[in-house]
């Protein structure tokens, strides 16, 4: 009887390695099974046909000593040695290395620490997952993103001069230094000064995609009475909104105090807001409200405009969305560039709307001094 049991012992010990080495041999991945003394139990298809190495000279092997001791690498050493005796798994541990076969190839090991029925012995599953040519793609996209980064700023810089030119010459005709302008050509001019804002407008956005994409804008830092910036802006936009016959309500206090920041780039956040508000608001008002306290200064602006859904309130920041109005001109740049600039003053920008109320956009600035080191991190 007890010979008939451990012949059953044998053959279900058998079926189930069977069984087990027929599911190794269906992963993808390289996979080798060690035993306690970190011997070759057994190994997919994949892990001979990766590492070109056969059975014969694998199965109860050291690990280290396979294909002439080409595994003896100090990070697999670490991970079976060191790491899986303190956890009995081990996620995405890398490890580069040459093989002389195959040449250069990084790995991401997984591991796991199976311990038999009887426990007294153990068995380390460790899952290969080559990602060379993942990282070598990787590599050459972000050589790409940082040229093209580097094009669109060079292009960028090349057209905002020459625009800026053809936009002051414009002024000067339209404020009559040239001599007297006819009411036909003052119209014409104020269609074509209000072109090449645009394009200014959209040059400055790609200029500021590119350094916020390279992580190389940095911010000038003085002093900033935001309530006198508003009324700036607000000059720019006057005839817009009178134009447009919209009401504009102003609630800027003349005490408001300071921030320390970038004015040249809150006034490109402004802009941008101001210009969303007046482009998707066709009739209505709009309002300008400025708040301060100790720590914090507060600025919002609200229209009467269409609204925007729940749903697409979360992708108003993603870059190149343009959600609230397929027909209307822009890129999808000017809100989540705006985002950054405000977040790289250590302040906020956001949204709260609903379809057919309206929509409100808030950002907060702190009182408190910016650091010189304020960069955004490359994307």
């Amino acid at each position: 009887m007890e010979g008939e049991a451990g012949i059953k012992g044998n053959q279900s010990f058998q079926d189930a390695f069977e069984y087990a080495q027929s599911i190794i041999n269906t992963v993808r991945e390289p996979l080798i099974a060690l035993d306690q003394d970190l011997r070759v139990v057994s190994a997919s298809r994949s892990f001979y046909e990766v590492f070109k190495v056969n059975p014969k000279e694998t199965v109860g092997q050291l690990i280290y000593d396979l294909g002439n001791k080409q595994w003896d690498i100090p990070k697999l050493r670490e991970l079976l040695e060191t790491i899986l005796p303190e956890k009995t798994t081990f996620d995405n541990y890398e490890v580069e290395h040459n093989f002389e076969g195959i040449g250069r190839r990084i790995m991401v090991l997984n591991a796991r620490q199976i311990k038999r029925a009887l426990g007294k012995e153990r068995i380390i599953l460790l899952a290969i997952e080559d990602i060379t040519e993942r990282k070598v793609t990787e590599k050459l996209l972000q050589e790409l993103a940082k040229r093209k980064s580097s094009f669109v700023a060079n292009v960028s810089h090349e057209l905002k001069n020459p625009l800026a030119v053809v936009r002051e010459s414009m002024s000067l005709i339209l404020d009559k230094f040239a001599g007297e302008v006819s009411e036909k050509q003052k119209e014409i001019l104020v269609i074509g000064k209000r072109s090449i804002d645009r394009l200014i407008r959209l040059v400055s956005n790609l200029l500021d995609l590119s350094q916020i994409a390279a992580g190389k804008m940095k911010l000038k830092e003085e002093e900033i009475h935001l309530n006198v910036l508003v009324e700036e802006v607000l000059k720019t936009y006057g005839g817009e909104i009178l134009e447009k016959q919209l009401v504009l309500k102003k609630e800027i206090p003349s005490n408001i105090g300071t921030v320390v920041g970038d004015r040249d780039k809150l006034t490109e956040v402004m802009i941008n807001l101001f210009n969303n508000a007046i482009k998707y608001t066709p009739a209505g008002s709009i309002t300008i409200k400025l708040e301060g306290s100790a720590t914090e200064v507060r600025f919002e602006i609200s229209d009467t405009g269409p609204g925007i859904p729940q749903e697409y309130l979360g992708k108003i920041f993603d870059k190149f969305e343009r959600i609230l109005a397929e027909k209307q001109e822009g890129t999808g740049l000017g809100l989540p560039i705006a985002k950054d600039i405000i977040e790289l003053h250590k302040g906020k920008l956001w949204a709260e709307s609903e379809a057919g109320k309206g929509s409100k956009f808030i950002f907060t600035l702190p009182r408190k001094q910016m650091t010189s080191d304020s960069v955004l991190p490359a994307v």
